[in-house]
Protein backbone atom coordinates (compact mmCIF):
# COMPACT_ATOMS: atom_id res chain seq x y z
CA UNK A 1 0.00 0.00 0.00
CA UNK A 2 1.26 3.48 -0.80
CA UNK A 3 1.37 6.34 1.67
CA UNK A 4 -1.77 8.30 2.28
CA UNK A 5 -1.91 12.02 1.63
CA UNK A 6 -0.45 14.11 4.46
CA UNK A 7 -3.64 15.51 5.95
CA UNK A 8 -4.65 15.48 9.57
CA UNK A 9 -7.55 13.05 9.11
CA UNK A 10 -7.78 9.83 7.15
CA UNK A 11 -10.60 7.45 6.44
CA UNK A 12 -8.45 4.44 7.34
CA UNK A 13 -7.68 5.54 10.88
CA UNK A 14 -8.67 2.97 13.48
CA UNK A 15 -11.84 3.68 15.40
CA UNK A 16 -10.90 4.92 18.90
CA UNK A 17 -10.95 2.25 21.55
CA UNK A 18 -13.50 2.52 24.32
CA UNK A 19 -13.95 0.74 27.66
CA UNK A 20 -16.78 -1.35 26.24
CA UNK A 21 -14.81 -2.31 23.15
CA UNK A 22 -11.77 -3.34 25.13
CA UNK A 23 -13.86 -5.39 27.49
CA UNK A 24 -15.24 -7.27 24.50
CA UNK A 25 -11.77 -7.66 23.00
CA UNK A 26 -10.33 -9.19 26.15
CA UNK A 27 -13.28 -11.50 26.36
CA UNK A 28 -12.25 -12.98 23.03
CA UNK A 29 -13.07 -10.59 20.22
CA UNK A 30 -10.25 -9.50 17.93
CA UNK A 31 -9.39 -5.91 17.23
CA UNK A 32 -8.18 -5.12 13.76
CA UNK A 33 -8.36 -8.59 12.21
CA UNK A 34 -8.77 -6.98 8.80
CA UNK A 35 -8.17 -3.71 7.03
CA UNK A 36 -4.94 -2.94 8.90
CA UNK A 37 -2.19 -3.65 6.42
CA UNK A 38 -0.76 -0.13 6.88
CA UNK A 39 1.07 2.08 6.77
CA UNK A 40 -0.87 5.02 8.18
CA UNK A 41 0.64 8.49 7.82
CA UNK A 42 -0.40 11.20 10.25
CA UNK A 43 1.09 14.64 9.65
CA UNK A 44 0.26 18.29 9.65
CA UNK A 45 0.16 20.25 6.43
CA UNK A 46 3.52 21.51 5.23
CA UNK A 47 6.46 20.65 3.01
CA UNK A 48 8.92 17.89 3.90
CA UNK A 49 7.82 16.92 7.40
CA UNK A 50 10.19 15.04 9.69
CA UNK A 51 9.17 11.38 9.75
CA UNK A 52 8.76 9.44 13.00
CA UNK A 53 8.08 5.71 12.90
CA UNK A 54 5.54 3.83 14.99
CA UNK A 55 5.46 0.04 15.32
CA UNK A 56 2.18 -1.14 16.82
CA UNK A 57 0.52 -4.48 17.58
CA UNK A 58 -2.56 -3.71 15.51
CA UNK A 59 -3.16 -7.41 14.80
CA UNK A 60 -2.14 -10.56 16.63
CA UNK A 61 -2.24 -11.18 20.39
CA UNK A 62 -1.01 -7.68 21.19
CA UNK A 63 -3.87 -5.98 19.36
CA UNK A 64 -5.57 -5.13 22.65
CA UNK A 65 -2.89 -2.42 23.06
CA UNK A 66 -1.79 -1.41 19.56
CA UNK A 67 -4.64 0.93 18.52
CA UNK A 68 -4.55 2.83 21.82
CA UNK A 69 -0.77 3.28 21.62
CA UNK A 70 -1.04 4.55 18.06
CA UNK A 71 -3.64 7.06 19.22
CA UNK A 72 -1.29 8.35 21.94
CA UNK A 73 1.51 8.86 19.43
CA UNK A 74 -0.89 10.63 17.09
CA UNK A 75 -2.00 12.93 19.91
CA UNK A 76 1.58 13.85 20.82
CA UNK A 77 2.48 14.65 17.21
CA UNK A 78 -0.71 16.66 16.70
CA UNK A 79 0.04 18.73 19.79
CA UNK A 80 3.62 19.37 18.70
CA UNK A 81 2.56 20.34 15.17
CA UNK A 82 -0.16 22.64 16.49
CA UNK A 83 2.50 24.44 18.53
CA UNK A 84 4.89 25.06 15.66
CA UNK A 85 6.55 21.68 15.25
CA UNK A 86 10.21 21.01 16.07
CA UNK A 87 12.89 23.48 15.01
CA UNK A 88 10.33 24.96 12.65
CA UNK A 89 9.53 21.63 10.98
CA UNK A 90 6.28 19.70 11.12
CA UNK A 91 6.23 16.02 12.08
CA UNK A 92 4.67 13.04 10.31
CA UNK A 93 3.83 9.75 11.99
CA UNK A 94 4.29 6.71 9.79
CA UNK A 95 2.58 3.84 11.62
CA UNK A 96 3.06 0.18 10.77
CA UNK A 97 1.32 -2.95 12.01
CA UNK A 98 3.96 -5.39 13.27
CA UNK A 99 1.38 -8.16 13.72
CA UNK A 100 2.85 -8.86 17.19
CA UNK A 101 5.51 -10.74 15.21
CA UNK A 102 9.29 -10.47 15.53
CA UNK A 103 9.86 -11.16 11.83
CA UNK A 104 7.22 -8.71 10.65
CA UNK A 105 8.41 -6.05 13.10
CA UNK A 106 11.94 -6.28 11.71
CA UNK A 107 10.59 -6.14 8.16
CA UNK A 108 8.47 -3.08 8.90
CA UNK A 109 11.28 -1.51 10.92
CA UNK A 110 13.63 -1.88 7.96
CA UNK A 111 11.05 -0.18 5.77
CA UNK A 112 10.59 2.71 8.20
CA UNK A 113 14.32 3.37 8.47
CA UNK A 114 15.50 2.71 4.94
CA UNK A 115 12.57 3.92 2.83
CA UNK A 116 10.80 6.41 5.08
CA UNK A 117 14.00 7.70 6.69
CA UNK A 118 12.44 8.11 10.13
CA UNK A 119 14.45 9.99 12.74
CA UNK A 120 13.22 7.78 15.60
CA UNK A 121 11.14 4.68 16.29
CA UNK A 122 8.44 4.23 18.94
CA UNK A 123 6.18 1.44 20.13
CA UNK A 124 5.78 -2.32 20.75
CA UNK A 125 4.61 -4.22 23.84
CA UNK A 126 5.84 -7.82 23.65
CA UNK A 127 9.41 -8.33 24.85
CA UNK A 128 10.31 -10.68 22.00
CA UNK A 129 9.27 -8.06 19.42
CA UNK A 130 11.05 -5.28 21.33
CA UNK A 131 14.29 -7.29 21.49
CA UNK A 132 14.17 -7.94 17.75
CA UNK A 133 13.59 -4.27 16.92
CA UNK A 134 16.26 -3.04 19.35
CA UNK A 135 18.95 -5.41 18.04
CA UNK A 136 18.11 -5.60 14.34
CA UNK A 137 16.86 -2.10 13.64
CA UNK A 138 17.86 0.45 16.29
CA UNK A 139 21.43 -0.73 16.86
CA UNK A 140 22.03 -1.87 13.29
CA UNK A 141 20.92 1.38 11.68
CA UNK A 142 21.77 3.66 14.61
CA UNK A 143 18.28 5.04 15.02
CA UNK A 144 16.87 5.85 18.49
CA UNK A 145 14.12 3.49 19.57
CA UNK A 146 11.86 4.55 22.45
CA UNK A 147 10.23 1.58 24.18
CA UNK A 148 7.24 2.72 26.31
CA UNK A 149 6.29 -0.60 27.94
CA UNK A 150 7.16 -1.97 31.38
CA UNK A 151 9.60 -4.82 30.96
CA UNK A 152 12.14 -7.16 32.57
CA UNK A 153 15.27 -5.02 31.88
CA UNK A 154 18.67 -6.33 30.90
CA UNK A 155 17.63 -8.16 27.73
CA UNK A 156 18.00 -5.04 25.56
CA UNK A 157 20.74 -2.49 26.05
CA UNK A 158 22.40 -0.14 23.60
CA UNK A 159 23.14 3.43 22.71
CA UNK A 160 20.03 3.70 20.56
CA UNK A 161 17.61 1.85 22.86
CA UNK A 162 15.75 4.14 25.27
CA UNK A 163 13.71 2.51 28.04
CA UNK A 164 10.61 4.59 28.77
CA UNK A 165 8.74 1.84 30.64
CA UNK A 166 9.13 0.70 34.23
CA UNK A 167 11.58 -2.08 35.08
CA UNK A 168 11.42 -4.48 38.07
CA UNK A 169 12.96 -2.26 40.73
CA UNK A 170 10.52 0.53 39.87
CA UNK A 171 7.45 -1.71 39.84
CA UNK A 172 8.28 -4.16 42.62
CA UNK A 173 10.54 -2.65 45.29
CA UNK A 174 7.62 -0.79 46.88
CA UNK A 175 4.88 -3.17 45.84
CA UNK A 176 6.21 -6.34 47.47
CA UNK A 177 6.47 -4.98 51.05
CA UNK A 178 3.03 -3.43 50.60
CA UNK A 179 1.55 -6.80 49.62
CA UNK A 180 3.26 -8.59 52.49
CA UNK A 181 1.92 -6.08 54.99
CA UNK A 182 -1.61 -6.12 53.59
CA UNK A 183 -2.10 -9.81 52.72
CA UNK A 184 0.77 -11.85 54.13
CA UNK A 185 4.25 -13.11 53.17
CA UNK A 186 3.44 -15.99 50.78
CA UNK A 187 3.22 -15.35 47.01
CA UNK A 188 2.44 -17.68 44.12
CA UNK A 189 3.48 -16.55 40.63
CA UNK A 190 2.36 -17.86 37.25
CA UNK A 191 3.77 -16.47 34.02
CA UNK A 192 3.84 -17.11 30.33
CA UNK A 193 7.07 -18.72 29.21
CA UNK A 194 9.17 -15.84 27.91
CA UNK A 195 11.60 -13.17 29.12
CA UNK A 196 9.34 -10.73 30.95
CA UNK A 197 7.65 -13.22 33.31
CA UNK A 198 10.80 -15.26 33.95
CA UNK A 199 13.02 -12.28 34.73
CA UNK A 200 10.34 -10.51 36.78
CA UNK A 201 9.50 -13.58 38.85
CA UNK A 202 13.21 -14.18 39.41
CA UNK A 203 13.46 -10.64 40.73
CA UNK A 204 10.49 -11.23 43.03
CA UNK A 205 12.04 -14.38 44.49
CA UNK A 206 15.23 -12.54 45.42
CA UNK A 207 13.43 -9.45 46.70
CA UNK A 208 10.96 -11.36 48.88
CA UNK A 209 13.76 -12.72 51.04
CA UNK A 210 14.74 -9.16 51.98
CA UNK A 211 11.23 -8.49 53.31
CA UNK A 212 10.52 -11.77 55.05
CA UNK A 213 8.41 -13.07 52.20
CA UNK A 214 8.36 -16.41 50.43
CA UNK A 215 7.62 -17.56 46.91
CA UNK A 216 5.60 -20.73 47.54
CA UNK A 217 5.04 -21.59 43.88
CA UNK A 218 6.15 -20.70 40.36
CA UNK A 219 4.82 -21.94 37.04
CA UNK A 220 5.35 -21.04 33.39
CA UNK A 221 2.75 -21.73 30.73
CA UNK A 222 2.46 -21.43 26.93
CA UNK A 223 0.78 -18.40 25.37
CA UNK A 224 -2.25 -20.43 24.34
CA UNK A 225 -3.01 -21.80 27.81
CA UNK A 226 -6.80 -21.98 28.21
CA UNK A 227 -7.50 -24.49 30.96
CA UNK A 228 -6.13 -23.21 34.25
CA UNK A 229 -7.85 -25.74 36.53
CA UNK A 230 -4.80 -27.88 37.33
CA UNK A 231 -2.69 -24.81 38.05
CA UNK A 232 -5.40 -23.32 40.24
CA UNK A 233 -5.61 -26.54 42.23
CA UNK A 234 -1.85 -26.39 42.85
CA UNK A 235 -2.25 -22.78 43.97
CA UNK A 236 -4.96 -23.91 46.38
CA UNK A 237 -2.69 -26.59 47.87
CA UNK A 238 0.17 -24.08 48.30
CA UNK A 239 -2.09 -21.73 50.32
CA UNK A 240 -0.50 -18.40 49.26
CA UNK A 241 -1.55 -15.04 50.60
CA UNK A 242 -1.21 -13.42 47.17
CA UNK A 243 -1.62 -14.70 43.62
CA UNK A 244 0.67 -12.67 41.32
CA UNK A 245 0.21 -13.47 37.60
CA UNK A 246 2.48 -12.39 34.74
CA UNK A 247 0.09 -13.31 31.96
CA UNK A 248 -0.63 -11.04 29.01
CA UNK A 249 -3.57 -10.73 26.67
CA UNK A 250 -6.77 -12.70 27.01
CA UNK A 251 -4.94 -15.33 29.07
CA UNK A 252 -5.01 -13.09 32.14
CA UNK A 253 -8.77 -12.72 31.93
CA UNK A 254 -9.52 -16.43 31.51
CA UNK A 255 -7.04 -17.33 34.25
CA UNK A 256 -8.48 -14.93 36.82
CA UNK A 257 -12.09 -15.77 36.00
CA UNK A 258 -11.38 -19.46 36.52
CA UNK A 259 -9.41 -18.57 39.66
CA UNK A 260 -12.42 -16.81 41.15
CA UNK A 261 -14.74 -19.63 40.04
CA UNK A 262 -12.86 -21.81 42.52
CA UNK A 263 -13.91 -19.46 45.29
CA UNK A 264 -10.50 -18.00 46.22
CA UNK A 265 -11.88 -14.78 47.62
CA UNK A 266 -9.50 -14.99 50.57
CA UNK A 267 -6.36 -14.76 48.40
CA UNK A 268 -5.19 -11.34 47.26
CA UNK A 269 -4.67 -10.75 43.53
CA UNK A 270 -1.90 -8.38 42.48
CA UNK A 271 -0.30 -7.58 39.13
CA UNK A 272 1.87 -5.01 37.41
CA UNK A 273 -0.35 -5.22 34.34
CA UNK A 274 -3.75 -4.65 35.91
CA UNK A 275 -4.77 -1.31 34.42
CA UNK A 276 -7.47 0.52 32.48
CA UNK A 277 -7.20 -1.92 29.56
CA UNK A 278 -7.94 -5.07 31.57
CA UNK A 279 -10.40 -3.96 34.22
CA UNK A 280 -13.43 -3.63 31.87
CA UNK A 281 -13.21 -7.37 31.09
CA UNK A 282 -14.06 -8.34 34.68
CA UNK A 283 -17.41 -8.24 36.44
CA UNK A 284 -17.60 -5.67 39.26
CA UNK A 285 -17.53 -8.31 42.00
CA UNK A 286 -14.37 -9.84 40.55
CA UNK A 287 -12.31 -6.74 39.88
CA UNK A 288 -13.05 -5.09 43.20
CA UNK A 289 -10.01 -5.35 45.47
CA UNK A 290 -7.40 -6.25 42.83
CA UNK A 291 -4.14 -4.37 43.36
CA UNK A 292 -1.64 -3.01 40.85
CA UNK A 293 1.71 -1.26 40.66
CA UNK A 294 1.96 1.10 37.67
CA UNK A 295 3.62 4.32 36.56
CA UNK A 296 0.44 5.99 35.40
CA UNK A 297 -3.34 5.93 35.82
CA UNK A 298 -5.92 8.08 34.06
CA UNK A 299 -7.33 9.11 37.43
CA UNK A 300 -4.18 10.87 38.65
CA UNK A 301 -5.09 14.28 40.01
CA UNK A 302 -2.72 16.79 38.47
CA UNK A 303 -3.33 19.54 35.92
CA UNK A 304 -1.07 18.08 33.23
CA UNK A 305 -2.88 14.75 33.36
CA UNK A 306 -6.30 16.38 33.37
CA UNK A 307 -5.40 18.24 30.16
CA UNK A 308 -3.90 15.09 28.65
CA UNK A 309 -6.94 12.91 29.35
CA UNK A 310 -9.28 15.67 28.19
CA UNK A 311 -7.37 16.05 24.90
CA UNK A 312 -7.30 12.28 24.38
CA UNK A 313 -11.04 11.95 24.87
CA UNK A 314 -11.78 14.99 22.76
CA UNK A 315 -9.78 13.52 19.88
CA UNK A 316 -10.80 9.86 20.16
CA UNK A 317 -14.16 9.85 21.94
CA UNK A 318 -15.59 10.32 25.42
CA UNK A 319 -15.26 6.60 26.22
CA UNK A 320 -11.69 6.25 24.87
CA UNK A 321 -9.22 4.74 27.34
CA UNK A 322 -5.47 4.47 27.63
CA UNK A 323 -2.97 2.98 30.05
CA UNK A 324 0.62 3.50 31.17
CA UNK A 325 2.01 2.15 27.88
CA UNK A 326 0.08 4.76 25.90
CA UNK A 327 1.09 7.52 28.27
CA UNK A 328 4.68 6.28 28.02
CA UNK A 329 4.54 6.52 24.24
CA UNK A 330 3.13 10.04 24.43
CA UNK A 331 5.97 10.96 26.80
CA UNK A 332 8.53 9.37 24.47
CA UNK A 333 7.58 11.58 21.52
CA UNK A 334 7.83 14.68 23.68
CA UNK A 335 11.17 13.54 25.09
CA UNK A 336 12.52 13.08 21.56
CA UNK A 337 11.33 16.61 20.72
CA UNK A 338 13.15 18.03 23.73
CA UNK A 339 16.34 16.20 22.77
CA UNK A 340 16.24 17.58 19.21
CA UNK A 341 15.67 21.10 20.52
CA UNK A 342 18.48 20.73 23.03
CA UNK A 343 20.79 19.48 20.27
CA UNK A 344 19.61 22.22 17.92
CA UNK A 345 19.65 19.63 15.17
CA UNK A 346 17.86 16.58 13.79
CA UNK A 347 21.23 14.81 13.62
CA UNK A 348 20.66 11.43 15.30
CA UNK A 349 23.97 11.25 17.17
CA UNK A 350 23.50 14.73 18.60
CA UNK A 351 19.91 13.89 19.51
CA UNK A 352 20.91 10.73 21.39
CA UNK A 353 23.65 12.62 23.24
CA UNK A 354 21.14 15.31 24.20
CA UNK A 355 18.85 12.83 25.98
CA UNK A 356 21.13 12.73 29.03
CA UNK A 357 19.51 14.55 31.93
CA UNK A 358 16.42 15.64 30.03
CA UNK A 359 13.21 15.95 32.02
CA UNK A 360 9.60 16.24 30.91
CA UNK A 361 6.53 17.25 32.89
CA UNK A 362 4.48 14.21 31.87
CA UNK A 363 0.89 13.32 32.78
CA UNK A 364 2.27 10.92 35.40
CA UNK A 365 4.52 13.67 36.82
CA UNK A 366 8.05 14.79 36.02
CA UNK A 367 10.19 12.09 34.38
CA UNK A 368 13.83 12.18 33.32
CA UNK A 369 16.41 10.15 31.40
CA UNK A 370 19.75 8.92 32.73
CA UNK A 371 22.11 9.16 29.80
CA UNK A 372 24.46 6.55 31.28
CA UNK A 373 21.80 3.85 31.03
CA UNK A 374 19.22 5.32 28.62
CA UNK A 375 16.54 4.42 31.18
CA UNK A 376 13.82 6.78 32.39
CA UNK A 377 13.14 7.64 36.01
CA UNK A 378 9.38 7.21 36.33
CA UNK A 379 6.65 7.70 38.88
CA UNK A 380 5.32 4.68 40.73
CA UNK A 381 1.81 4.15 42.09
CA UNK A 382 0.07 1.43 44.05
CA UNK A 383 -3.67 1.32 43.46
CA UNK A 384 -6.73 -0.77 44.26
CA UNK A 385 -9.43 -1.49 41.70
CA UNK A 386 -12.96 -0.40 42.58
CA UNK A 387 -16.13 -2.24 41.63
CA UNK A 388 -16.99 0.53 39.16
CA UNK A 389 -13.75 -0.13 37.28
CA UNK A 390 -11.91 2.91 38.59
CA UNK A 391 -8.80 2.99 40.76
CA UNK A 392 -8.15 4.21 44.26
CA UNK A 393 -4.53 5.39 44.34
CA UNK A 394 -3.24 4.20 47.70
CA UNK A 395 0.39 5.28 47.47
CA UNK A 396 2.38 7.58 45.19
CA UNK A 397 6.15 7.15 45.56
CA UNK A 398 7.06 9.96 43.20
CA UNK A 399 9.86 9.63 40.67
CA UNK A 400 11.85 6.42 41.02
CA UNK A 401 15.18 5.89 39.27
CA UNK A 402 15.78 2.76 37.23
CA UNK A 403 18.35 0.37 38.70
CA UNK A 404 20.02 -1.49 35.85
CA UNK A 405 23.38 -2.87 34.77
CA UNK A 406 22.85 -1.45 31.28
CA UNK A 407 25.65 1.00 30.43
CA UNK A 408 25.64 1.59 26.67
CA UNK A 409 27.25 5.04 26.62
Amino acid sequence: MTKQDNSTKHTNLIVPATRRQFGKTLAGAAIGASGMAGPWVISARGEQPINLGGLFHLTGPGSIWGPMMRQCMELAISEINDNGGVLGRQLAMIAEDDGTSTDLAVQKGNKLVQRDEVKALFGVVYSSVRAAVAANIAERYRVPYFYPTYWESGTSCGRYFISMGAIPNQQLDFFLPFLIEKFGPKLYCVGQDYNWPRESIGYIEKALAKHGGELVGTEYVPFDQNDWSSIILRIKRAKPDVFFPFIGGNGLVTCLKQFYDFGFDDIGVAATLMDEMYVPAFEPELRKGMHCSVSYLMEQENEVNKRFVSAFKEKFGADAILNNMGEGLYDSVHMWKLAVEKAGSFDIEKTVDALDGLSFNAPQGEISIDGKTNHAALHQLIAEVRADGGFNILKDFGKVAAVTDCAPN
